[in-house]
């Protein structure tokens, strides 16, 4: 398949992810509460450590032996919390999606629940996530080979655990083995590199590039304030859309996988999103 080809089998991915949020428009839900809780968290866990023990925190990170593994300890809690509050609501929303490509009916409080019901997984794999997470971190600050090093890692990273949140929610593995059977199923599928989704990039980027445009002219022409207002909240509209348009492109893949209905999405189009090893 050309490169055209998949571009235009992207584009239809992408209209038919779209088309399913568009059908379910409650799967806006999930990465809204996402969002919301996952700043609420963040500013009642850091927010309220700093005003309670502030000082004692400054003084350690300036102290030459226990600064460092204090700075990283932070980090590893800052991506502990938001993996966990991010895969929590992620999973709701693919056992949503997977519910309704399988023709079923499904309730924002079945996802939630579903979730729930996976929580110990959900914290095992935030563990493991905020731990590869401080490691790259702390890579990166090495240097530009450090850099660079962590970057290959971290798309290397992406790939292997594309299929990890289904995977782990569904099947009774543990969290390595969860990993190992993702990127099984990455290879034993499609081979071991993943096409670039063009498509729901390009429609994220001209949503955000028509939000910042209304932005600059309602704050041109109408008033500064209500322009960055109407932009920042047009752009959180977009990110969410495509947040949720992705993890149903997700749950199709993974059904795709595993030989269960895909709803709309076409069985070929689907396979177009990866290429084979050659």
């Amino acid at each position: 398949m050309t490169f055209f080809e998949r571009l235009s089998s992207g584009w239809k991915l992408a209209n038919l992810s779209y088309q399913t949020i568009n059908e379910n428009r409650s799967l806006l839900l999930f990465p809204v509460f996402s969002t919301i809780a996952l700043l609420a968290v963040l500013a009642t866990f850091f927010g309220g450590t700093f005003l309670l023990v502030g000082e004692e925190i400054e003084t350690l990170m300036n102290d030459e032996q226990y600064g460092g593994l204090l700075g990283y300890g932070l980090v590893f809690l800052y991506y502990l919390i938001s993996f966990f509050v991010i895969v929590f609501f992620n999973t709701a929303l693919i056992h949503c999606a997977i519910k309704i490509l399988n023709g079923e009916q499904t309730s924002l409080s079945e996802g939630l629940n579903f979730a729930f019901s996976r929580i110990g997984k959900i914290f095992a794999w935030s563990v493991l996530s905020a731990t590869v997470g401080t490691l790259l971190q702390a890579l990166q600050e090495t240097g530009k080979i450090g850099q660079i090093i962590s970057s290959l890692i971290g798309v290397a990273w992406s790939i292997l655990t594309f299929f990890v949140v289904p995977v782990l929610v569904y099947e009774d593995r543990g969290v390595l083995d969860c990993v190992k059977e993702s990127g099984r199923l990455m290879k034993q599928k499609w081979g071991e590199s993943l096409s670039a989704n063009v498509s729901f990039g390009l429609f994220n980027f001209l949503g955000i590039l028509a939000s910042v445009a209304i932005g600059i002219v309602l704050a041109t022409y109408v008033n500064v304030v209500l322009g960055i207002v109407i932009g920042l909240l047009l752009i959180l509209l977009v990110s969410t859309i495509a947040t949720a348009a992705r993890s149903v492109f997700v749950a199709a893949v993974y059904n795709h996988v595993i030989g269960k209905p895909t709803g709309n999405f076409d069985g070929a189009a689907l396979d177009s999103v990866f290429m084979r090893k050659s």
